[in-house]
């Protein structure tokens, strides 16, 4: 029997409704923010997520923040709408 296994990526992007300053392009954006998660996939289909990275970043220059789950989270639910991929 054969499987087919590997590693699946998804991206979910939001867009900040708030302007924010960035400290290296100098440019007022609103900024993404982006969950980054990789799945087990077997069969093409993602089983089991085995790591997430939540980003916070400028889309001009890209300067980029790490953010944990709660502050994530609270802003998406305070001050962000989804993009469409």
């Amino acid at each position: 029997m054969i499987f087919i296994a590997g590693i699946q990526p998804k991206t979910e992007q939001y867009q900040s409704l708030q302007v924010k300053y960035c400290t290296r392009c100098h440019n007022d954006s609103q900024w993404i923010l982006q969950k980054n998660q990789q799945f087990i996939s077997l069969f093409f289909m993602p089983v089991v997520p085995f790591k997430t990275e939540y980003v916070y970043y400028c889309p001009i220059c890209g300067n980029t923040e790490i953010l944990d789950r709660e502050t994530f989270e609270s802003k998406i639910k305070r001050e962000a709408v989804q993009l469409k991929h």
